[in-house]
């Protein structure tokens, strides 16, 4: 029986779990988590990729598995070829086949891998298992470092890259939707530094200024997502990423401005998401997920 794996990578850790696309769950007793050092040498890089995913199964024999890796860009997920350089992570594996290279330390065959954006692989996985699950045509908004976007329909998900190529203000989307915008416009309300979001979600009733900045980005989301609806008209969005978590603080504000036209979901699957819809969204052929 075939054995489908999904794996995320991210900036600063691999995510690798056995999924199950019957009952679309994960098998917990399977999930490993392992950091990485993003600015390691290649073979370092590669063989804690490796291992980790070699760790999901109890058996070392790995050739009945499928593996779906959800993957940051720029990368050419159909050949496998990493062209990060210059994005403060894996610059020492720039051109280089990352399929083969992991094909030959697990000792499978390179057919046996495929890539995916990190964002499609998240709709992917929320659409069929999760959040959108029972819509046609979603549209998956990723909030954190960056603003990640993507479409599903016709069964599969697509990377949109709208928040580096979509205009907003006197820039483009993820200018104004990120965490790094967040940083940037309370130290400009405050002169105080923060880390991150989170430090703004704990002291919003009693901080103005922190209401202040997450009502600005609400208002800056809203204005995209009223864009975005009109070019794509999707049934749902649903919203990942780590400042998705406080969904609560910005709803109302895309509610008001789309008037209810489209249907507004928070990540249900969560880390989980990326992984299932690595697998999902590239490994098997759509009929089957004609039932779910």
């Amino acid at each position: 029986m075939k054995t489908y794996i999904g794996v995320d990578i991210g900036g600063s850790h691999i995510t690798a779990a056995v999924v199950n696309l019957v009952s679309g769950t994960i098998n917990e007793s399977s999930l490993r988590r392992m950091p990485v050092d993003s600015h390691a040498s290649a073979d370092e890089i590669l063989t804690t990729w490796a291992t980790t995913v070699r760790q999901t199964i109890q058996s070392d024999n790995l050739s009945e598995c499928q593996i779906g890796i959800a993957m940051p860009g720029p990368f050419d997920y159909e050949n496998g070829i990493c062209w990060m350089k210059n994005v403060n992570k894996y610059d020492r594996l720039y051109g280089l086949d990352i399929r083969r290279a992991l094909a030959a330390r697990l000792t499978i065959s390179p057919t046996q891998i495929c890539f995916s954006n990190d964002a499609e692989a998240f709709l992917a996985g929320e659409m069929v298992f999760g959040a959108g699950k029972g819509f046609a045509k979603g549209l998956g908004i990723t909030l954190g470092t960056g603003l990640g976007t993507s479409l599903f329909e016709n069964r599969k998900a697509y990377d949109l890259a709208l928040g580096i190529n979509h205009p907003l203000h006197e820039g483009v989307a993820e200018d104004y939707i990120s965490t790094r915008w967040f940083i940037k416009r309370y130290f400009q309300l405050t002169q105080h530094s923060i880390t991150g979001v989170k430090e703004l979600v704990d002291t919003y009733e009693t901080n103005p200024a922190a209401r202040q900045t997450f009502d600005e980005f609400a208002q800056n989301l809203s204005i995209i997502m009223e864009e975005f609806v009109a070019l794509y008209q999707p049934d749902v969005i649903v919203f990942g990423g780590n400042i998705a978590q406080s969904s609560e603080l910005f709803f109302p504000a895309i509610k008001t401005r789309l008037m209810n036209q489209v249907a507004l979901r928070q990540s249900a699957l969560n880390e989980y998401a990326a992984l299932m819809g690595a697998v999902s969204n590239e490994l098997l052929p759509k009929n089957q997920f004609q039932h779910f």
